[in-house]
């Protein structure tokens, strides 16, 4: 039989399983075993009295511990019957339940307090960050809802100044989005953000936001061009704004507002990802309190209420009211301008900017649209021609100068050098020769007549004047539209071109302003003669020098007018060849008589001495076979060295063709008269009726003065003396007279042929063909001899024609 370990037995009732001789050596190894541990525990606890003490303190502290164990444990189970149990657990029930009911709506007022009183702030940094006003809207509102319900719960000061804060956010919110929708670069997206806010926030229907929308841009129009100073560049800028109004319009009413509308009333507003994502509210906190009410609005926008034909309608009346605004304001600033190049460059780019309102907007029914590219061309093209009209009737300001240094010079004058002089050569050439080219202009362009001033300001007005039709020439060669936003532009249907506008403008303001020019030179013209008719009256009755000053002063401002007519690219814009042509005749007219008075009368005095009856004191000179004279009598070099002399004293820049023309066909007259009177009256002394006949000629001749002498034929059949006429004086009358002929032989009268001199009476009378027609039956000359007598004199004259230099122009 096996012997079993009794220590290794897990249970009690195990031992008794076996034999009964197995159980008494079970308890054997039993008794053993407690002896040995009795011996052990005996050792260890013997080894100290202290430690026995402990050990026996210990155990009673055990054994009091397991009587209250005991004890408790009997309560316990006295208390923990099924009765009891579900007694408390309905009482725990009851409790929990009144204690929730009274914690939550304190935590709900809590939650939408924190939450509201957040609001603000998170509007304030949605506003300062520059993001969606959309999102600061929706923000507004369940502020607005957290405000409501709070208020109905709780009465706070609080309260208060949170809803002033609301409300002052509210008006910061909706001019920042007047704000964003008056710019003028806003995008599209952002339009539509800010309509959507301003709906949300004013409640406002689709057709109510649009309205809103376009009053905001008529105002934004009208604030612009009603500022106190306009220029340009403002109506550019209010183009553009009509401009992107109307693409707005066109593109986001009324189908993209309303779809707008339309996504902010599809969820409630609780459920914005946005509104939950941001730190300043911390939903995941407070979201679970706040009022079901609040977390299920939806907010309600009417988005269907706006169709096309009210927006086109309505974009019709407030693209009028703009236009108009727009062209009252055109008006304000083209005033302000003065200069014609500044004003083409405005209607360039008005036109260009301008090319955006005719774009696309065929469909709407507005006058003011389809005339703005007229109307505006209109206002600017009138500006311009006032602009001209002022520049023309400067002119007239010449004219009122011209008549006081007519008036005033004259009087004032003092000897200047009129030609050239020997001081000329004295000029240093340091700094460019300035003092010597003063006085080269002052010699070639009159400056020493009191004309300076004039011409300088002539030479100005000329400047300006060729420089506005250069300008408004240029606009005919701008570019038609820029081909660059053709693409852009692809449903522009304006009638007219760019060009064709340009050309039509370019040629009307360029009659206008010929006409103009003209019109202001015969108002100058008309002014001049009159200024000219006053000054021959005055001439008629005084000797003094101021009228033949004021006519050399009226001829040099004429000979300015002439020579320096406007032009473009070297071609005269006007002809002038017309003016003053009147006038000047009038004035040629009183200088040959003023000029050559002195001359003629020192030359008759001498011409009264002469005897004809007897021989040239000089004809020892004379040349050839037989002898002839070879160069003019004293008598004549005199008379036109004093001519000469008298000329070059008034100036010689009067002194053109046409008034040397002038000059020589008077003087001829003159000269001819004093001649054949000479003749006559030794005709009449011969005759011995010499006193009776000379007070008739003298009478007749004064009566006579001014004819043409001409006309005066001698009689062929009255008796004369044979020896009146010395051959001497005769040929060297005839070399004087063909020398004179060549002195003062014309333009015109150069082309004439020799047959043909004298016969024509609007020519310069020809005295050496009278003088022979006059003489020929006294004393006969060869044709040899005037032939020979003719080449002398006109090789003599080419000899001598630079001593009398003004002459022979």
């Amino acid at each position: 039989m096996a012997t079993i370990d009794a220590l290794k037995l897990e249970k009690w009732e195990d031992a008794f399983q076996q034999p009964v001789v197995s159980v008494r050596v079970m308890e054997k190894q039993l008794r053993v075993a407690l002896q040995e541990k009795k011996e052990g525990l005996r050792g260890l606890v013997g080894e100290s009295y202290r430690d026995l003490l402990k050990t026996a303190e210990r155990i009673i502290e055990m054994n009091d511990s397991i009587q209250q164990v005991e004890s408790h444990l009997s309560q316990a189970s006295k208390q923990c019957n099924y009765g009891s149990l579900q007694k408390k657990a309905a009482n725990a029930v009851s409790m929990k339940e009144k204690e929730d009911n009274r914690d939550r709506r304190n935590r709900v007022i809590a939650a939408e307090l924190a939450v509201l009183s957040n609001c603000p702030v998170a509007i304030s940094r949605t506003l300062s960050g520059d993001k969606s006003p959309l999102l600061a809207a929706k923000l507004y509102i369940l502020a607005r809802l957290l405000r409501r319900s709070v208020s109905e719960k709780i009465k706070s000061p609080f309260l208060t100044s949170l809803e002033r804060q609301l409300s002052n956010l509210r008006v910061s919110l909706l001019r920042d989005i007047e704000h964003e929708l008056c710019l003028l670069n806003t995008e599209t997206g952002a339009i539509l953000q800010c309509l959507g806010a301003y709906s949300l926030i004013t409640s406002s229907s689709a057709s109510e936001t649009f309205l809103h929308f376009q009053t905001l841009r008529l105002n934004a129009v009208t604030s612009l061009v009603h500022q106190d100073t306009i220029s340009a560049d403002t109506i550019l800028e209010a183009i553009r704004y009509v401009n992107e109004n109307l693409r707005l319009s066109t593109q986001l009413f009324p189908r993209r507002l309303s779809d707008t509308l339309t996504s902010i009333k599809i969820r409630p507003l609780f459920q914005e990802p946005a509104l939950n994502e941001m730190m300043e509210l911390n939903m995941a906190v407070h979201a679970h309190w706040i009022s079901e009410s609040i977390r299920k609005y939806t907010p309600w926008l009417k988005a269907d209420d706006l169709s096309s034909e009210s927006c086109k309608a309505e974009i019709a009346n407030k693209l009028g009211t703009a236009l108009r605004v727009i062209f009252e304001g055109l008006e304000r600033a083209v005033k302000a301008v003065s200069k014609v190049e500044t004003l083409v460059r405005i209607r360039h780019n008005i036109l260009i900017a301008s090319r955006g309102v005719m774009g696309k907007t065929s469909e709407l029914d507005s006058a003011d649209l389809n005339q703005s590219l007229n109307k505006i061309r209109e206002i600017v093209n009138t500006r311009i021609r006032e602009v001209l009209s002022g520049d023309i009737i400067a002119i007239g300001g010449l004219g009122e100068e011209l008549s006081k240094v007519a008036v005033e010079y004259p009087a004032n004058r003092s000897k200047e050098p009129v030609t050239w002089s020997n001081m000329l050569s004295s000029f240093e050439n340091a700094k460019g020769g300035r003092n010597l080219k003063a006085m080269v202009r002052a010699v070639s362009y009159s400056d020493k007549s009191g004309l300076r001033a004039i011409r300088l300001k002539h030479s100005r007005w000329i400047g300006n004047t060729t420089k506005n039709y250069a300008h408004i020439k240029k606009m005919s060669e701008e570019k038609d539209w820029d081909p660059e936003n053709d693409d852009d532009d692809d449903g522009i249907d304006a009638p007219e071109t760019l060009k064709e506008m340009n050309d039509a403008d370019t040629q009307a303001l360029l009659s206008t302003y010929v006409e103009g020019l003209l019109a202001g030179y015969r108002s100058l013209e008309v002014n001049l003669s009159t200024l000219v008719d006053s000054i021959g009256k005055s001439e008629d009755g005084a000797e003094s020098a101021q009228p033949i000053e004021s006519a050399c002063v009226i001829l040099r401002f004429i000979s300015i007018i002439r020579n320096s007519s406007p032009q473009h690219q070297a071609t005269d814009v006007i002809n002038l060849s017309w003016f003053g042509n009147d006038a000047r005749g009038q004035l040629y007219n009183l200088l040959s008589k003023s000029v050559s008075k002195k001359a003629l009368r020192v030359f008759s005095k001498d011409l009264s001495r002469r005897k004809w009856s007897s021989n040239v004191s000089f004809a020892s000179l004379w040349d050839g076979s037989p002898r002839l004279p070879i160069q003019p009598s004293p008598l004549v070099f005199k008379f036109l060295r004093n001519l000469t002399q008298s000329m070059n004293e008034i100036g010689v820049d009067v002194w053109t063709r046409d008034a040397t023309d002038t000059l020589k066909i008077g003087v001829a007259k003159l000269i001819w008269e004093e001649l054949d009177a000479s003749v006559t009256l030794a005709e009449k002394q011969a005759n011995g009726g010499l006193e009776t006949k000379a007070e008739e000629g003298a009478d007749g001749q004064e009566d006579a003065e001014g004819e043409n002498p001409d006309t005066e034929q001698p009689n062929p059949e009255a008796e004369i003396a044979p020896d009146i006429f010395s051959r001497e004086q005769v040929l060297q009358t005839y070399f004087d007279t063909t020398y004179l002929d060549n002195a003062l032989r014309t333009l015109a009268s150069r082309s004439i042929g020799e047959a043909e001199k004298g016969k024509d009476g609007s020519l310069a009378i020809t005295l050496s063909w009278g003088f022979i027609e006059r003489t020929h039956e006294k004393v006969k000359l060869e044709t040899d001899e005037r032939e020979r007598i003719s080449r002398s004199a006109e090789d003599y004259w080419r000899r001598t024609c630079l001593l009398f230099g003004v002459l022979d122009i």
